[in-house]
């Protein structure tokens, strides 16, 4: 496949996205918040222990939802998230239930422990918090040509006025985090992973809440001695598509899942240096990285997967990464229940690929898609970039969930041939 400069696609992208180069030279969209009653069902809107704010603010990418629950508030940055919390805010009231049971009293207090801490008190926001506006993931597309070295200056005029970039103290910051997450990962013991398997959680996840109640059961479990499972135990959320996923999270320390993750890449035949520096990667949890890895070692036989791994590195905060690592995943389900891909494209932050049949296609996990500048320029991009390394017009683009319409007169005008509502699909399929 042939390659044009990263400059050259810019200045093709920037034409097709001005007024008048493209099908609808309305001025762009604005991100509109929506509502959560219009956009959720009834079972994610409100349950026993959560109600979800109506508000839903979006970035044109992502809804960012809002939950209050018995054990605090809890931000989303994504429907896809949004399950996930929901799943642990379930999580937390088995364990609350648990903790007033009468082993679970006299074993600690056999054990000398003493009233042990209520689950509800290690809620880390009070019900009325009021969670902050998201940064977003539109940065990520920008950061990535930003880095492309000779299409740094052309890349200025895709800086929106109010794109702030960060300081070096902010950097700074975001550097210790991901240090500061890195040991919290690497200390979650045995116990705590056999907790999160009988909730089916995930052991590494952010919600600081639910990792501290894990701690204090998994703690007093071992000091009574005592020991209780639950019936069914479900996958971890977002990283069942490759079936041994969960179960290694569950079953190995994270030192062993490096050592399978590195196994799996060395398998594929990628750079040994490059997989080195994508498992020190420390913005990544354990459980991502391994859903990652075993959606490229999916991809049995596929041209330029490698390039995968150095796109990963782009990725910096949680909402990115889980954008990231879902929009890979969906490229491996399509290889395994849809068509077999023959080549991946990484000339931009989420990968591309040419199928058997000669299409191109891209799986972009959003919730829902505005046609604001960002995202023009996002799609001009794409287009430039796949019709300079492909022989083909045949296009498809699949979103986790939907567009605006829009968004989808620009992206079919634009020769894209678009699917909605993946999410389901790949939840049926999953069953």
């Amino acid at each position: 496949m042939r390659k044009i400069p990263f400059a050259v696609l810019i200045t093709v992208a920037h034409l097709l996205t001005i007024p008048g180069a493209i099908a609808d030279s309305r001025a762009y969209e604005n991100a509109e918040d929506l509502s959560a009653a219009d956009i959720l069902p009834r079972d994610l809107l409100k349950g026993q222990y959560h109600t979800v704010d109506d508000r839903v603010r979006n970035d044109g990418y992502l809804n960012y939802y809002t939950i209050k629950s018995d054990f605090g508030a809890f931000d989303a940055d994504s429907t896809a998230t949004l399950k996930i919390r929901i799943g642990e805010i379930k999580a937390l009231a088995e364990l609350d239930e648990l903790s007033q049971t009468k082993i679970f009293v006299k074993a600690a207090a056999d054990a000398g422990v003493g009233q042990l801490k209520s689950i509800k008190q290690f809620a880390t926001n009070p019900i009325d918090t009021v969670v902050g506006i998201p940064r977003g993931i539109g940065r990520m597309f920008k950061r990535y040509l930003r880095q492309s070295g000779e299409a740094v200056d052309a890349t200025k005029e895709f800086v929106d006025a109010d794109d702030v970039e960060q300081t070096d103290g902010e950097k700074e910051d975001d550097s210790n985090a991901a240090v500061d997450m890195t040991e919290s990962f690497f200390s979650v013991s045995g116990a705590e992973r056999a907790w999160a398997q009988k909730l089916g959680t995930d052991p590494y996840t952010t919600n600081g809440t639910l990792r501290a109640a894990i701690k204090e059961v998994a703690w007093a479990e071992s000091l009574g001695r005592f020991a209780i499972g639950f019936a069914d135990i479900p996958k971890i959320p977002g990283a069942d598509i490759v079936d041994d996923v969960t179960q290694a999270v569950w079953s190995k320390d994270p030192y062993e899942l490096q050592d399978l993750n590195r196994a799996r890449l060395v398998a594929t035949g990628a750079d040994e240096e490059l997989i080195e520096k994508y498992l020190e990667n420390q913005r990544f949890s354990p459980t991502q990285q391994t859903a990652l890895t075993a959606a490229v070692a999916e991809l049995a036989d596929v041209e330029g997967r490698a390039g995968i791994l150095l796109e990963a590195l782009n990725a910096e905060t949680d909402a990115e990464i889980r954008f990231f690592v879902r929009s890979v995943t969906m490229l491996a389900w399509y290889h395994l229940n849809h068509s077999l891909i023959v080549s991946v494209i990484t000339d931009a932050a989420i990968p591309a690929a040419t199928t058997v049949d000669g299409k191109l296609v891209i799986m972009f996990a959003a919730d829902h898609i505005y046609w604001t500048e960002g995202v023009a320029q996002t799609a001009g991009i794409y287009h430039s970039a796949l019709s300079a390394n492909a022989a083909t017009d045949a296009r498809e683009l699949w979103f986790l969930g939907t567009a605006s319409e829009r968004s989808d007169h620009e992206l079919t005008a634009l020769g894209w041939e678009v699917h909605y509502e993946l999410a389901q699909t790949m939840a049926e399929d999953s069953v």
